[in-house]
């Protein structure tokens, strides 16, 4: 089986409340895209609880706003990256899709603001892309 890896990259300036929303946003998303980075059947212990079922390695990273938006447009270009981005304007929007989706559609990445972004493949090319960035404390 192929090792993979997937790695968060948060804008370094947001709050922790902020970091764990915006990496939920953005693993969700990714997971769709990606199925294979859960397990459809998740591990059940003893006691019947089910467990999360990711199957490969997740790292969450750091960098400015620059570093992300620059990483996004290189992730995008690169057929052997799966990745995506969460802006700005998705987190001063709630329960408000069909006009985040449209501003999106007419904006480019940079007017929105991307506060984070998800890189997932084979795990040499993801270390690769992201080896610039800290490891989020």
């Amino acid at each position: 089986m192929e090792l993979r890896r997937t790695a968060i990259v948060l804008d370094r300036e947001l709050s922790s409340g902020q970091v764990g929303n915006v990496a939920a946003i953005l693993m969700g998303q990714m997971g769709l895209l990606e199925p294979t980075l859960y397990d459809n059947d998740p591990p059940r212990d003893v006691d019947g609880i089910i467990h999360a079922g990711i199957r490969f390695s997740l790292v969450v990273l750091k960098a400015s706003r620059g570093q992300i938006l620059s990483a996004a447009n290189s992730f995008a270009a690169n057929p052997l990256l799966a990745s995506l981005v969460f802006t700005e304007l998705g987190q001063g929007l709630h329960n408000a899709y069909h006009e985040y989706k449209a501003s999106i559609g007419s904006s480019t990445t940079s007017e929105l603001g991307p506060v984070g972004l998800v890189v997932s493949g084979e795990d040499a090319a993801v270390r690769a892309a992201t080896k610039k960035f800290s490891l989020l404390q």
